[in-house]
């Protein structure tokens, strides 16, 4: 009998922050996790740098759900500093199963 992996989404933990920024050519994020912790970065491939902040939060919001495998409620917050968001998670739904 083999064991059987956990996938990835059952490892990562809860997030608990989404940051995103404007750069000149595209936006860029990170999502920081509970425990165990980590942190997930990259950029958003659409919608172009110059759209509405949100519009980027909104494709942000939808690539941490793909990441996590579940519903998130997210509120949004303007930073110090220009072209800079915050997005606290304010509820996370279930982890979805393993075998989707």
């Amino acid at each position: 009998m083999g064991s059987r992996r956990k996938p990835y989404w059952h490892t990562i933990g809860t997030p608990k922050t989404l940051v995103l920024y404007r750069t000149s050519d595209r936006w860029r994020f990170a999502v920081y996790f509970e425990a165990p912790g980590g942190i997930a970065d990259g950029y958003l491939d659409h919608p172009a740098p110059t759209c509405e902040p949100e519009l980027a939060q909104a494709a942000l919001h939808l690539r941490a759900e793909e990441l996590t495998h579940r519903k998130l409620e997210v509120s949004w917050q303007p930073t110090d500093r220009p072209d800079w968001w915050t997005g606290v998670v304010t509820k996370a739904g279930p982890l979805a199963d393993a075998d989707r």
